[in-house]
């Protein structure tokens, strides 16, 4: 099941008591609706704007990872060429450094990543002492 990153729900625009003594209740009903409509969609695009801010991010990881694969496709490419069917096999791949970190693999179990803007505004409304907790790298 997901994590609820965003909640986005629709507000109730005209559902507030008129004060006493107003004139034209049509127009105070009219400007109170319009202050709530430009209110919700200041927060639509505060939504729209984080959301295409973790796109942007997402998508420059990807970028980073796929230029790191294709070097080591490259580096990997360039032995293979270079392989000597007449060497005692493994000799000059194995001992070489450029080749020795390909092997490593992650062992985190968490990684850290900041918070976002929506997630650190509910994250930091809340009144229990969650937020002070410090997260660990396991491992």
């Amino acid at each position: 099941m997901p994590l609820v990153k965003r909640i986005i729900e629709p507000r109730y625009l005209c559902r507030g008591s008129l004060p006493d003594g107003v004139a034209s209740e049509l127009e105070c009903v009219t400007n109170s609706t319009l202050a709530a409509v430009i209110k919700q969609l200041g927060g639509l695009s505060r939504h729209a704007e984080d959301i295409f801010g973790e796109l942007f991010t997402e998508a420059n990881s990807f970028y980073l990872r796929m230029n790191s694969l294709q070097e080591r496709v490259d580096l990997l490419a360039v032995k293979v060429t270079q392989l000597d069917s007449t060497v005692e096999e493994g000799c000059s791949v194995c001992n070489d450094a450029a080749l020795l970190g390909i092997n490593r693999s992650s062992t985190q179990v968490l990684i850290l990543r900041p918070l976002h803007g929506a997630q650190k505004y509910f994250f930091y409304q809340t009144d229990s002492p969650e937020h002070e907790l410090t997260l660990h790298y396991f491992g």
